[in-house]
């Protein structure tokens, strides 16, 4: 089979944009662009958004907040629509406009594989870290992280005890201990 070089295909990247309206409460016709294709590098800092937003203190992911943001960076990934920082503040309140307006059911329409590369992607990853979390090299490194931060508690400890000014409180405690 003969070799054919790739630079014949002059393939290019689809930049392709659809125009969308919406109908805002003042009856104006309000018109904005959605992209069909967002490159593979855009979509791997998407879900790194997505993620990264998702995660709360103890290192779980709140399948609603996942969802939150997955609805909310893909509209601010694929359309041309601005918020200010003031709209931004409020996530939740813009969620709620995407969704009870069906913004984001049409944007959706439009790239529905672009969509489901998202929404699979992001879920595969929120897998993949629980299996590792679960797995023994998970619970391995939790366990050497949990020792390091106790060995350098002991430490500190062990300094205070054998500071000068501790023993007057050391003695304090004892006597009232009996």
């Amino acid at each position: 089979m003969a070799k054919v070089p790739f630079s014949k295909l002059q393939a290019n990247i689809n930049n392709e944009t659809v125009s969308l309206s919406h109908r805002n409460k003042n009856g104006e016709e309000v018109f904005y662009e959605v992209k069909k294709y967002l490159p593979i590098e855009d979509k791997l800092e998407l879900v790194t958004k997505i993620l990264n937003q998702s995660i709360d203190d103890n290192g779980f992911y709140n399948p609603m907040r996942v969802e939150l943001f997955m609805v909310i960076e893909t509209v601010f990934a694929y359309s041309n629509l601005s918020f200010t920082e003031k709209m931004k503040e409020d996530l939740f309140k813009l969620y709620d406009i995407f969704i009870s307006t069906n913004i984001f059911s049409n944007i959706i329409a439009e790239i529905p594989g672009e969509w489901k590369e998202i929404e699979k992607s992001t879920w595969s990853v929120v897998d993949n870290i629980y299996n590792y979390k679960n797995s023994i090299m998970g619970v391995l490194e939790a366990v050497t992280s949990d020792y390091s931060n106790l060995k350098l508690d002991a430490s500190e400890i062990t300094k205070e005890l054998q500071d000068p000014n501790t023993i007057p409180l050391l003695k304090d405690i004892m006597t009232k201990l009996g």
